[in-house]
């Protein structure tokens, strides 16, 4: 491998800063984009420590060698031979699956660095039963290296190994290395940490798993180099140079870095949906420059509101240019085919209105009974589909997403990529039109998709689909105090809690997906507020 192979990121130096000692207790410290930790001052081993680590967590390589995470993986492998790194350590989550494919790739592509490596599990390598003992077999290192120790919290738990290692003498002043952060440990587990800590055996741990980066006393928190997850920036290894932490970030995923003729035809194709109040947002995002928009019928009368057609008047004399009509659903329930006159209403309402496309879910319909009634389904769409065709209108296909106590066995279709483009193909056969039938891409479906959306990250998604891209709904996913997913909150910054924008920006720049209309899609708050902030944080002029 080529140690230029790949963007190089900037390279963000900082030494690190010994405050006084202090118990655990979560403290956020930031300077710039370097993070520091609070413990007590280093001992004369951990001064003089000069071996350079280079740290890799959280990548969710999955199966598909197409995604744009082969390219972080270069990147990251090529910057880590770049920077003289004497050793690579993986803090868990290398594989998005556990799965034999990935871990082989993934363990061919850290031998071709010939830099020596060690790696510890994450729960990410666990999600394949019966592939589990074959990929720790593939991923197994060594667990110990001068002044390296690694320790196994694949469970959430330190393993017994791990449990041992801790328990016994070690040379002073290690860096651990771990997958799960300490404070969702057990008790005893805390307990064994801070007596290393205070014995001076570890100076300090380094963990994945939050997907971003942070400090929490002595350990470490590194967001790792995912682009469809990354919290806080682009993905980022980190070198550790005895008491040194340096942040390295893969730019080519950071717009703010970007040429601005790039940046600027990104922000030309990012506007909102008028999901809840379709006047007021276009009110709002006239004044604020919003090129694209994306109405939602609810009914004839919902879109014949005479301040709605003024309100498109002003958008449109202000330079508004894309408009876009979601449509209701085609669906089969109880072996009858529903929604078929509100279709054809609301697609003649798409030709009155100018539309220049229209978003469109697939069929709501259990997978399994699809391939009965595909045909059926497909008879009843072809006059809706003829009638916007015949307009000019492009018709983008959504996919949809597992919902809450939703079974993977019993669940609906059009959740998985394949089963996307299995309908666009259907519709294209039939009105022999290839090129105005796309996919519309929904982030925070593929993101609140259950199992499914470990099999199926959002850059598989890309792989799978990007060239038939004709546009995007963004939002945020946020996940409450139980553990459920809400979709179509405000995503304010592009690097946010559960959807990082990363992984869309590095396709969009490679050319992996379409240029297409963005609609932020959001029913708590205001979109346009969601525009400005996503253009304030990326720098638009």
């Amino acid at each position: 491998m080529s140690p230029t192979a790949g963007t190089a990121g900037r390279e963000r130096r900082s030494s690190a800063v010994w405050p006084r000692r202090c118990r655990f207790r979560l403290r956020w410290r930031t300077t710039g984009t370097s993070f520091y930790f609070n413990c007590g001052p280093p001992g004369p081993s951990e001064r003089r420590r000069e071996m350079k680590i280079a740290l890799l967590a959280d990548l969710h390589l999955p199966d598909s060698e197409r995604t744009v995470k082969e390219e972080v993986l270069d990147w990251a492998l090529s910057a880590a031979v770049r920077l003289g790194a004497d050793r690579i350590v993986g803090a868990g989550d290398l594989t998005a699956t556990g799965t034999v494919r990935a871990a082989g790739r993934l363990r061919r592509r850290l031998e071709s660095t010939g830099i020596p490596f060690l790696l510890t599990p994450g729960n990410a390598e666990l999600r394949t039963p019966v592939e589990r003992a074959r990929v720790r077999d593939i991923l197994r290192t060594p667990v110990e290296d001068d002044g390296l120790l690694l320790l196994d919290t694949s469970r959430g738990r330190l393993s017994e190994e791990a449990r041992a290692l801790l328990g016994r003498p070690v040379p002073a002043g290690v860096l651990a290395v771990t997958h799960c952060p300490p404070d969702a440990w057990p008790e005893e587990d805390r307990r064994l940490l801070e007596r290393a800590f205070s014995s001076g055996r570890i100076a300090r741990l380094a963990a994945g798993h939050r997907h971003v980066d942070g400090s929490f006393e002595r350990i470490e928190l590194v967001r790792g180099l995912d682009p469809d997850k990354a919290r806080g920036g682009a993905p980022a290894l980190v070198m550790f140079d005895g008491a040194a932490r340096e942040d390295v970030v893969f730019d080519a995923a950071d717009p703010r870095v970007w040429p601005e003729a790039e940046r600027s035809a990104f922000f030309a194709r990012l506007g909102c949906s008028g999901m809840k109040d379709p006047v007021g947002v276009l009110g709002r995002g006239t004044a604020a420059g919003m090129p694209v928009f994306e109405l939602r019928y609810a009914g004839a009368e919902s879109l014949s509101d005479p301040a709605l057609s003024a309100a498109l008047g002003r958008w449109r004399a202000g330079g508004g240019g894309c408009l876009s009509l979601h449509l209701p659903d085609l669906a089969l329930r109880d072996g009858e085919i529903r929604g078929v006159p509100e279709l054809r209403r609301a697609a003649k309402q798409a030709v009155d209105l100018g539309c220049s496309r229209v978003t469109w879910h697939v069929p709501r319909i259990a997978a399994a009974e699809f391939p009965g009634a595909a045909e059926a389904l497909q008879r009843a769409a072809e006059p809706v589909a003829r009638m916007l065709l015949d307009a000019g209108i492009e018709i983008g296909i959504e996919n949809l997403h597992l919902t809450p106590g939703e079974a993977p066995e019993t669940r609906n279709f059009g959740y998985v990529p394949e089963e996307c483009r299995e309908w666009i193909e259907l519709l294209r056969w039939k009105l022999d039109c290839c090129s105005r039938i796309g996919f519309h891409f929904d982030l925070g479906h593929a993101r609140n998709n259950g199992e499914l959306a470990g099999r199926h990250t959002i850059s598989d998604w890309y792989a799978e689909l990007g060239d038939e891209i004709n546009g995007f709904h963004l939002h945020q996913v946020v996940q409450d105090g139980d553990g459920t997913l809400h979709n179509h909150m405000p995503l304010t910054e592009p690097f946010g809690t559960l959807i990082s924008l990363a992984s869309l920006f590095l396709a969009w720049r490679r050319g992996r997906v379409n240029p297409s209309p963005m609609f932020l899609e959001i029913r708590e708050g205001d979109p346009v507020d969601s525009l400005r902030s996503l253009r304030r944080s990326l720098g638009a002029q």
